[in-house]
């Protein structure tokens, strides 16, 4: 069996089963969400997007992971608007990040 026959099954497999916990974990609350930034930003390009998103609670063990409170709601949606990759449900990121209240 050749490599290119089941490369392109192995890759959508391997998608799939990140995304989907992804894409299931989005935001309860919506004034509350951990923004999940291009690991190749440096950590002050992180922390000023996600300011401008919200203000931020906390800082992740992974350093491209900062959860923010945005008071007028919607925080998701800001947080891609300041470039993050995708959003998660606080709860959902605790492995990610040290939350600091």
């Amino acid at each position: 069996m050749r490599l290119s026959t089941w490369l392109p099954a192995t890759a959508i497999a391997a998608a799939s089963t990140v995304m989907i916990p992804v894409l299931a974990a989005r935001p309860l609350d919506a004034t509350l969400a951990a923004g999940v930034f291009p690991p190749w930003w440096s950590e002050s390009e992180i922390i000023d997007a996600a300011a401008r998103a919200g203000a931020v609670l906390a800082t992740g063990t992974l350093p491209f992971v900062v959860i923010i409170r945005a008071e007028g709601g919607d925080a998701a949606r800001r947080l891609s608007d300041q470039g993050a990759l995708f959003s998660l449900d606080p709860a959902g990121a605790a492995m990610c990040a040290r939350i600091q209240r």
